[in-house]
């Protein structure tokens, strides 16, 4: 008689045996992992499961083969198949949860439970009911039961193998599932394939037995399915709630561990002082030998003053309530068993203040009596130094007033813009310690108006991230006198202030004595251009006779062609207008000789540098000629203004030009050539004045603008020196050097921001 499978319920048989298999292998792992009445409780539900599931695919797998006959199932025979795989898994649990699974033990047991399921498979098979007989080929019944016990032997050790439930496993749990599910079907297809039935005409005994059909199939595998998801639901729970309550566990001990080895001293007691725990670090710290000593002490014995831990609670308290229930680095004395005081940094933590058990407190405490004595120690040293230094600084203040040095000291307070004065100080700005508020801005307001944008720059500068100050400046005091105070300090940050520490000068005498040195300088520059001026009388005589005489000609020409019959008007207005150019003339050399003589403060004013030159050049015209000298002249055109006093820069090169002509004065062998260049060079304007004179020396380079040094007999050797001395006023260079014919002196001018 041929029959059919069902290919719904052939899938579902094989899904069942692949869910079976990986519960099984799952609930090995949980039956290892437990002990006591858990694991007991593990392996009698993973029995129980492991056992149905195999049932369930065996009975799914044979109501999936249809024949043309009605089939009934003898009920008690069917729960006789149950029962079989059920001890046959209670065996394989029992066997692969020990600690080692020696071959022989494997083999053994691999026999029985691969019998067991075989005898399953059989004696399910004998519970049909049906006008039929059934006869197995005792080959392929040979073949699976060998299967049965393979697939038995593969089992137990796929399971004993990924018992331990170690990371990663998943995967290939999936894997051997899927592979037993396979092996597990294909034995039970295996013992289908062996069974021939063929059909007679006696009627089956059909008491005790049940028909079911294909929702009836399709209800054992929901519910072995929804029996075999929740074993391993279970087992994963467990297995979370395992791991946690290990991570606990070792938490737990590794706490204690680092609390007992900790070399910070450490105890927890109760808010009225019971000390319920502490580590040895914590007996040693107080001079007990053992903290079984120590625990039957209190914690308000530690305390110096009886109310302290009262105190340290209230604020552990008032610390709660915004939610931050310790206190940190707090340092305090506490007394040890004998008596004796130590310094200690301790943190302190409220435990359990909103539970339901009492409040507790735990404490840290570190001993830092070596620090606070070493800091006690650094303090007197730190104090016996400044005493030190304060007393020297007293003796060089006293020192310094001796030898008429007049310091002030002052310290001023940046973040609340106050100064505080030495009695130095108050002199300078005129002030009384009474009278004056402490207040920057009133002692920057006794500053000279000229000073003090500046000064204010530099606090400015200051207060912006600098770290130093320095100004020189005038004090108008309220007397109407001034002086001049030339101030220094230094930025220093100590305990969240900043402060400028540092000293005034009083320079007023020296400001003095350099305005009398400016003043000398300035008169012997006016000497020095009269003593030139006198060497030039010649040449004034000739320019001022030269053209007063050319306004006599001029005139008398004028009145003859008025004299004439008929008067050439004509011609006498232009001789009327020559001898008017000839009388301005004379006018200007007077003017420029005044000027030159006259004692004035420099006036700075945008200068055309080449019509000085041609202006000097008028002045010298006899000396030129008498010395039988040639100018050439090299102007560059198109040259920019330059800021300087017109009299000073005439001065300079008056006396370049006279010293040109008298180097040149004993020359025969040569022409008497002297050149005048101007040119531009980036942002200065330089003036070079060349002769064919003898030269300079080597050695005279660096000593001719010294003064009082001379090359000439009758020189004084002020001109030069003079003539540096302008230009250098003028922000220039003036310097000397030996060309191929003669003597080379040039000087440079800054250009600057000059407009004519």
């Amino acid at each position: 008689m041929t029959g059919s499978y069902d290919s719904l319920q052939v899938g579902l048989s094989v899904l069942i045996a692949i869910s079976a298999s990986y519960a099984a292998l799952d609930l090995a792992g949980r039956v290892t992992a437990t002990h006591g009445w858990a694991r007991l409780v593990w392996l009698t539900g993973g029995t129980i499961s492991m056992g149905i599931g195999i049932w369930a695919m065996h009975f799914v797998g044979m109501l999936a083969y249809n024949l043309p006959i009605p089939v009934s199932y003898h009920w008690p025979t069917v729960l006789l198949s149950l029962l079989l795989p059920i001890l046959a898994s209670a065996l394989a649990l029992a066997v692969v949860s020990q600690e080692k699974m020696s071959p022989v033990r494997a083999l053994l047991s691999g026999l029985v439970m691969g019998g067991g399921i075989a005898a399953m498979h059989y004696v399910g098979m004998a519970a049909m009911r049906m006008a039929a007989s059934v006869r197995f080929n005792p080959f392929g019944v040979f073949i699976s039961v060998l299967l049965a016990i393979a697939f038995s032997l593969a089992a137990l050790w796929l399971a004993f193998h990924f018992r331990d439930e170690q990371i990663g496993v998943v995967v290939k749990k999936l894997g051997s599932a899927a592979i037993m599910g396979f092996a597990v079907s294909g034995m039970h297809y295996t013992g289908m394939w062996a069974a021939t039935f063929t059909p007679t005409h006696r009627t089956p005994d059909l008491s005790h037995t049940v028909s079911l059909s294909s929702l009836s199939t399709l209800g054992i595998a929901a519910v072995t399915l929804l029996l075999l998801g929740l074993a391993i639901l279970s087992c994963d729970v467990d297995r979370r709630f395992d791991g946690h309550s290990v991570e606990l566990r070792s938490s737990a001990e590794q706490n204690r561990r680092l609390f007992e080895r900790s070399l910070a001293g450490m105890y927890r007691a109760t808010l009225d002082g019971r000390i319920l725990d502490c580590n040895d670090a914590f007996a040693l710290l107080l001079g007990y030998s053992s903290r079984t000593e120590c625990l039957s002490n209190n914690a308000a014995d530690l305390f110096i003053d009886s109310t302290e831990m009262q105190k340290l609670i209230s604020q552990l308290k008032e610390q709660t309530v915004l939610s931050q229930p310790v206190l940190r680095n707090v340092e305090r004395c506490v007394r040890k068993r004998d008596g004796t005081q130590i310094w200690v940094l301790e943190n302190v933590a409220l435990v359990n203040s909103h539970g339901a058990e009492s409040p507790t407190f735990e404490s840290t405490l570190i001993d830092i009596t070596d620090r606070k004595r070493s800091e006690s120690e650094r303090l007197a040293e730190t104090r016996r130094q400044a005493e030190d230094t304060v007393d020297q600084w007293q003796k060089r203040m006293e020192l310094a007033r001796e030898a008429g040095l007049r310091i002030g000291l002052w310290d001023w307070d940046i973040v609340n813009s106050t100064v505080v004065w030495s009695d130095e100080t108050y002199r300078q700005f005129g002030f009384s310690p009474a009278s004056f508020s402490g207040k920057i801005e009133d002692a920057v307001a006794r500053i000279h108006p000229e000073d003090r944008l500046r000064v204010e720059e530099v606090i400015r500068g200051v207060l912006e991230g600098g770290s130093a100050y320095a100004a020189q400046y005038r004090i108008v005091r309220p007397d109407g006198s001034t002086c001049w105070v030339d101030a220094h300090g230094i930025l220093a940050r100590n305990h969240g202030s900043t402060h400028m520490l540092g000293i005034g000068i009083d320079i007023t005498n020296i400001k003095k004595t350099e305005g009398s040195l400016e003043e000398a300088k300035t008169e012997l520059a006016r000497v020095a251009r009269i003593a030139t001026i006198g060497e030039l009388t010649t040449t004034i005589a000739h320019e001022i006779n030269q053209p007063l005489g050319a306004v006599v000609a001029n005139g008398s020409a004028s009145l003859r062609w008025l004299d004439a019959n008929p008067p050439n008007l004509n011609e006498a207005r232009e001789a009327m207008a020559r001898a008017i150019d000839q009388a301005i003339r004379a006018s200007e050399v007077i003017a420029r000789i005044r000027a030159l003589v006259r004692k004035a403060t420099p006036q700075m004013q945008p200068l055309d540098i080449n019509q000085v030159i041609r202006e000097v050049l008028t002045l010298t015209k006899s000396e030129l000629l008498k010395g039988e000298v040639r100018v050439q002249l090299d102007l560059a055109a198109g040259l920019p203004a330059v800021p300087g006093d017109r009299v000073q820069l005439e001065q300079v090169m008056m006396n370049l030009i006279l010293n040109g002509i008298d180097a040149m004065n004993k020359i025969a062998d040569r022409p008497r050539n002297l050149i005048i260049r101007t040119k531009k060079n980036g942002d200065d304007v330089i003036v070079q004045i060349e002769d064919s004179g003898p030269g300079l020396k080597l050695e005279e380079t660096s000593l001719i603008f010294e003064p009082f040094f001379t090359t000439k007999a009758q020189g004084i050797g002020m001109g030069l020196s003079i003539s540096r001395a302008i230009v250098e006023a003028h922000g220039g260079r003036l310097w000397a050097a030996a060309s191929a014919h003669g003597a080379l002196f040039q000087f440079l001018l800054p250009v600057g921001n000059c407009v004519v």
